[in-house]
Formats: C-alpha cells, structure tokens, sequence
C-alpha cells in the first residue's frame, strides 16, 4: 500500500473538537496538500516544524496548499501544543498508539529499556541519548548548526521580534544581529528559539 493511500484511509482525533476522522477530510478540493507526520507532540522537532509552518502558513495557503498534521499523543496533550505553538487544532490530529507511524514504516528512535526504571524514565534515558547523537544520525551536526548558525538558511527572528519564556531575560530580535549581521540564520539564533522548546518540554 502507498503512502497516500495510507493517509487517505486513516482516522484520527482532531484536536480542535475531538472528532475522530480520516486524516485528509476537508483535503478533497485542495490543489496540494502538506502531511506531516510528526513524533511526540513534545518532541523538539514537532515544536520547530510549527513554529516554521506558523511563519509560513498564509504563503502556503495563497499558493492552494492545505496543512494537515498528525502527532504521537492525546488530544489534552494536542490542546496544549496548539496553545504553545499557534498551530490551528483544526489543522492537527492526534494518535496515541503511533498507529500511522507503524504503518507508514517510520523510525521509531532509540527504546532501550533498561531494568529497574520505569516506562517514564526509560522514554526520558532515550530521549537524552539521542539528544546526544546515540541512535539519531545528524542530530549533533543540526544542534550545532543552532550554535554556529547557517549562511545558507533564512533569517529566524526581525528586529523587533522578542523571545520570551526561557531562562534568560526577553532577549529581542536585534541582539542577534550582534553576532554576525542579518539575512541569515546568524549564531545562536535557533539555539535560542530551542532553549525555549525545551524550556515548554521540561
């Protein structure tokens, strides 16, 4: 069975008002569509994807595409993620048994389980190893692209933007030209955006 077929056949929650639904209903007019398949709605890769897609969602729409996400949890969980984020609930569904992802043949990440620890602790364990590298190729060379910053992607943050709700005062959009100009991803521009990620994760 192809991927498509896969995602036109699946029902999930919608997080905006619990509907359980295939996952491309209200698709059926659109030109285009954009699926993303995420991993745990707290994974750090789910809050960036929202983040960029929030960014670009009225050029998107301009251009016929309609969004669609799908992510590991429960709809409290999808609520909370919408708030955090901005991302329209109308527009998220939600799994709590990964069902989609088994489907779909998705890497499934590093799950040791080592005796004595929880279910809880053994998933935290895992993800810090692959925070570190260990059974996620390319994350460390991603992490210190937040630090070293990028000359080939875009600029994250204007002048004016403030980033608030990490461990530092509001630091606003304009400091970062400090650290090497403006028009690209400049050092330690996404690695703030992430500390705040992982500031709402922890």
């Amino acid at each position: 069975m192809n991927p498509y077929t896969i995602l036109n056949q699946t029902q999930c929650q919608r997080v905006s008002d619990g509907v359980i639904l295939p996952l491309l209903s209200g698709c059926e007019s659109a030109t285009r569509q954009l699926v993303l398949v995420w991993p745990q709605l707290g994974d750090f890769d789910s809050l960036e994807y929202a983040w960029w897609l929030q960014r670009e969602a009225k050029r998107l729409q301009g251009e016929g595409i309609v969004i669609r996400a799908v992510g590991i949890g429960n709809r409290d969980s999808g609520k909370r993620f919408c708030n955090y984020t901005g991302f329209p609930g109308d527009w998220l569904f939600v799994s709590a048994n990964a069902q989609l992802h088994h489907q779909l043949n998705l890497y499934p990440g590093l799950s040791l389980k080592l005796p004595g620890l929880s279910i809880t602790l053994n998933a935290y364990l895992n993800l810090l190893l692959m925070c570190a590298g260990i059974g996620s190729p390319g994350t460390l060379a991603e992490v210190f692209r937040g630090y070293w910053g990028d000359s080939q992607a875009p600029q994250l943050l204007d002048d004016e933007e403030v980033v608030r709700g990490i461990p530092l005062p509001p630091i606003k959009g304009s400091f970062f030209r400090l650290a090497g100009g403006k028009g690209f991803q400049r050092p330690f521009e996404l690695a703030t955006l992430r500390l705040r990620n992982m500031t709402e994760v922890l």
